[in-house]
């Protein structure tokens, strides 16, 4: 069995596509063409004009991907953009992602900023940071704590949703007027069990429905239970 080779650049060049073992940017380079490989990690600055397929892909630089990427582990520490779909078992976002396209995955963690043009899908998604979805938010498990900015998102479609705000560390960050918060916006949830803090929706509905402070709901469907706080809005409920 022939042995595949490793590509590394690490000034300023660029290599072919192909297969290889694992590929390394230090510098700034470009792939030219799709890529099939282990690994990727980018720590300089790197651009690959085909689709991209690995094992491990690790953005710790600055990194566009003109295609789509396939992995089982995607992980951004820098700042990346992917203008068309990525899919992948173990997405973690702690720098900066754009994706133009959708983002298929299994387990989905966001501790720095996520923005997704098309749809969002994965089985356990945790957001600890803003994100916005241009389509459908959907997952078996949703849990969004609110923090840096305002996170949007067109539509959610799940099984359990947590959506909370992160307190402010000090007394005078509690004194912030409710416009001063961060906040969730969405057009309409749709979940199992649903619980919510400074979101904004004009439609949920649910099985069991908690609105939480700070939120502010055009209209709430329930099946068995719902609880609204006395610090939040509500225009019409309907038991169906």
């Amino acid at each position: 069995m022939e042995q595949k080779k490793n590509l590394t650049i690490s000034g300023s060049g660029s290599a072919p596509g192909g297969s290889y073992e694992d590929v390394k940017i230090n510098g700034s380079g470009k792939i030219h063409g799709d890529i099939i490989c282990h690994s990727i990690a980018i720590n300089g600055s790197g651009r690959l004009s085909g689709d991209a397929k690995a094992t491990n892909i690790m953005i710790s630089g600055s990194a566009v991907l003109e295609k789509n990427l396939i992995s089982e582990a995607f992980t951004v520490n820098g700042a990346c953009k992917v203008e068309g779909n990525v899919t992948g078992e173990r997405i973690h976002i702690s720098g900066r992602a754009r994706i133009l396209g959708a983002v298929h995955g299994e387990q989905i963690r966001i501790s720095g900023i996520l923005t997704v043009e098309g749809d969002l899908e994965g089985e356990d998604l945790i957001a600890e940071g803003p994100l916005t979805v241009g389509g459908l938010c959907s997952a078996d498990r949703i849990e969004i704590t609110l923090a840096g900015m305002i996170s949007r998102i067109k539509e959610i479609g799940c099984g359990t949703l947590t959506v909370h705000r992160r307190f402010a560390p000090n007394f005078f960050g509690q004194l912030l007027p409710s416009f001063a918060r961060k906040k969730l916006v969405v057009d309409s949830i749709e979940g199992d069990e649903i619980f919510l803090e400074d979101t904004e929706a004009k439609v949920v509905r649910g099985n069991r429905v908690t609105i939480g402070a700070g939120c502010t709901i055009g209209q709430v469907t329930y099946k068995t239970d719902y609880q609204k706080d006395d610090k939040a809005v509500v225009q019409s409920v309907i038991k169906g």
